[in-house]
């Protein structure tokens, strides 16, 4: 819709100063509303109608001549990026000194507001947190304009998330930069999209997983001393039940039930997603519980991945092991095994299908692999 804008000064009589001088006002019309905003700019009111009458260059008619270009460019930024005008917008750049004064502090501020309000988990919170706080360390500072942040400044964020980042983490990184900015953008505090033209690469990181012959490998390893061995067990229950480290180090002795039919489940919310998960507990699975009371040997997540690597190098394991490999392992080995992409997905705690099917992708790979050692077996002997 094509608006009808229109503006007019004046400066009033009735609103001289001791010094005699008053307020230049601006009046705006926009499609039929009204509004008027004071301007930095005072004058003596005879002497500001005399220069603002005037055909010749003065500092009244200059400072108006400004004043009116700025409008114009106001509208056309505007249509440019299909935004809607409004007076409050109009009067918040008239304040801003003809600009929108919002520094990318204040724009994360806001932002953090909202992610709050959504009721966001902690978890989320810091990765944009980590984001904003990269973006300021290595790009801009928090006192920068939102204004002015271009689109080669997001180009350079790329270029160093890629320099240190698997792919997946550069586009999540950069999917949180992103939504901050466009929601500067849909609340009319910038009118270009710094992100316009950057495709965000979302591949999913390539999955690592266990044979059964590696995780065998595992068992039947005799570790060399105690922590090791906790450590083995904690890797080998995940192994056995897709639990993620954190689900794991949540238990309580309280979560393990048992069924009509005798077997014993795990059923609770994840803390990440807080979607509901149910794992029934394999033989071995059970027989770890059981060996520590119900109440597993936990430690921090950054121990325990280090723990693992000593365990791979033990084992002759040529993969970086580390927590999530259990999962992984255990969502493949289900689905080679017939259970559906459903019901892995309810063990696993997936928010959907889709997710699932990222393992059942790896399968393929894995069969054929199978199959190829398979033959060069019967070709053998």
């Amino acid at each position: 819709m094509r608006n009808t804008f229109d503006i007019a000064f004046y400066c009033r009589s009735s609103r001289m100063n001791k010094k005699g001088l008053a307020p230049i006002e601006m009046s705006v019309s926009l499609n039929g509303d009204r509004t008027f905003i004071n301007l930095p700019m005072k004058a003596q009111p005879r002497n500001f109608a005399l220069q603002a009458a005037s055909k010749r260059s003065n500092d009244i008619r200059n400072y108006l001549s400004m004043v009116e270009n700025k409008m114009n460019t106001l509208q056309i930024m505007m249509a440019a990026t299909d935004q809607e005008l409004t007076l409050n917008l109009i009067k918040e750049y008239v304040k801003g000194g003809f600009q929108f004064s919002y520094t990318l502090g204040e724009l994360w501020a806001d932002y953090y507001d909202v992610l709050r309000k959504k009721g966001t988990t902690p978890r989320n919170e810091r990765k944009y947190l980590l984001t904003i706080q990269c973006f300021y360390k290595t790009i801009l500072p928090p006192e920068t304009q939102v204004a002015d942040i271009k689109h080669q400044h997001i180009v350079d964020f790329e270029g160093y998330l890629k320099q240190r980042y698997a792919v997946p983490t550069v586009a999540s990184m950069l999917s949180k930069m992103k939504s901050i900015l466009l929601y500067a953008i849909d609340h009319d505090k910038i009118f270009t999209n710094p992100f316009k033209g950057i495709k965000i690469d979302k591949r999913l990181k390539e999955v690592e997983f266990l044979t059964l012959e590696e995780i065998d490998r595992i068992r039947q390893k005799q570790m060399p001393n105690d922590r090791l061995e906790r450590v083995k067990d904690l890797f080998l229950f995940q192994c056995f039940t897709a639990l993620s480290y954190c689900d794991m180090a949540a238990l309580t002795q309280k979560d393990y039930q048992r069924n009509d039919m005798g077997q014993m489940f795990i059923r609770k919310n994840r803390a990440k997603t807080k979607t509901e998960f149910c794992t029934v507990l394999f033989e071995d699975a059970e027989a770890i519980a059981n060996k520590y009371g119900y109440q597993l040997p936990v430690i921090s997540n950054q121990r325990y991945n280090g723990y693992l690597k000593e365990i791979a190098a033990i084992c002759n394991i040529d993969k970086d092991l580390h927590s999530h490999i259990g999962r992984h392992t255990a969502a493949c080995y289900l689905l080679n095994k017939g259970l559906s992409i459903e019901v892995v997905s309810r063990i696993l705690g997936h928010t959907n299908t889709r997710m699932t099917r990222h393992y059942a992708k790896l399968l393929d790979e894995s069969v054929f692999k199978e199959f190829k050692l398979l033959e060069e077996r019967r070709r053998d002997g």
